[in-house]
């Protein structure tokens, strides 16, 4: 016994099937007919056009990422931003302008508050399985001093003396009259930890206790630009440029300069880079797409960072 029921949809019946017979051990006793069958291929196929759009689009579906970490790329990063969003008004790109270390930059990573995290190291120990790492530039570390002061180079024994303590005037390393007057962070200070592996006196130093200690970076370079007694270690960042009357001194006889950077020939540097919660997909990953760029490589080399991509 066979009977027939219509298929619909918006109360209209669209086709009717037939319901096979069953026997008596309740099978099919008849193929289903060439309508259901090219129903059944029609639905299948409008199901895998439709989850076929969904994931290719998922990509393009972000239209807001938020940047911020260590300050050594932020000013860079803001400007790529602008560029990028001139260009693709559509995106939205928010740099936190507010420095909030390496350390900042990997925890807001991981916590999703950041989509890309500014950092001066890769990630490390349990970091690693979370993060990618991304490098963008170098950007030379030195001794940094007042424009006035007279002197252009200091040798690595020297420079341990002097933030040690036991050089303590300006006449004991070739400059003038008067003291010296060491500037350190309290924290989180990559400039320190690029010294300590370059420099084998400097690896297990002591900073004088007479030595100022500040909380940030743009601090640390404000006293070295308005101070002439000061010296301290500097980076060849955006900080750096905005400052004129800070002067880098020659280490060993080694000027800090782009080539010798690039080249390794001065071999004092940290590493600045990006990391993200995964492979950058989306508008994270053609934002950096122009960070890598020709373009963006401009805007690296005229804010002090020698690239690397």
């Amino acid at each position: 016994m066979t009977f027939t029921f219509p298929l619909r949809m918006s109360g209209k019946a669209l086709v009717t099937a037939r319901r096979p017979s069953l026997g008596k051990q309740g099978f099919m006793k008849s193929r289903p007919t060439m309508k259901m069958v090219k129903l059944t291929l029609a639905v299948c196929v409008t199901a895998a056009a439709v989850g076929l759009a969904f994931s290719g689009g998922a990509a393009w579906a972000q239209q807001k990422i938020v940047v911020g970490g260590s300050g050594g790329l932020l000013d860079e990063m803001d400007e790529l931003a602008k560029i990028y969003m001139a260009k693709n008004p559509a995106d939205k790109i928010d740099v936190i302008m507010e420095p909030m270390s390496t350390t900042g930059g990997i925890e807001g990573v991981k916590s999703g508050r950041l989509t890309i995290g500014s950092v001066t190291r890769p990630p490390k120990g349990d970091e690693k399985a979370l993060l990618v790492y991304r490098p963008v530039g170098r950007v030379f570390v030195g001794i940094g001093v007042h424009k006035s002061v007279a002197i252009n180079e200091i040798t690595e024994s020297q420079i341990c003396d002097v933030f040690s303590g036991k050089i303590k005037s300006w006449k004991e390393i070739g400059g003038g009259e008067g003291k010296i007057t060491v500037v350190a962070r309290k924290k989180d200070d990559n400039n320190d930890t690029e010294m300590r592996l370059k420099i084998p006196c400097f690896k297990d130093l002591q900073i004088t206790t007479d030595a100022v200690l500040v909380a940030r970076g743009n601090e640390l370079m404000d006293a070295v630009h308005r101070r002439p007694e000061v010296i301290a270690l500097i980076n060849g960042g955006s900080n750096f440029l905005e400052r004129a009357n800070i002067k880098p001194v020659a280490i060993n006889g080694i000027q800090a300069s782009a080539e010798a950077v690039k080249s390794g020939k001065y071999k004092y540097y940290n590493e600045r880079g990006i990391v993200t919660l995964g492979a950058p997909q989306g508008l994270t990953k053609r934002f950096l797409d122009l960070v890598s760029s020709a373009e963006g490589q401009k805007v690296l080399v005229a804010r002090g960072v020698v690239p690397v991509l």
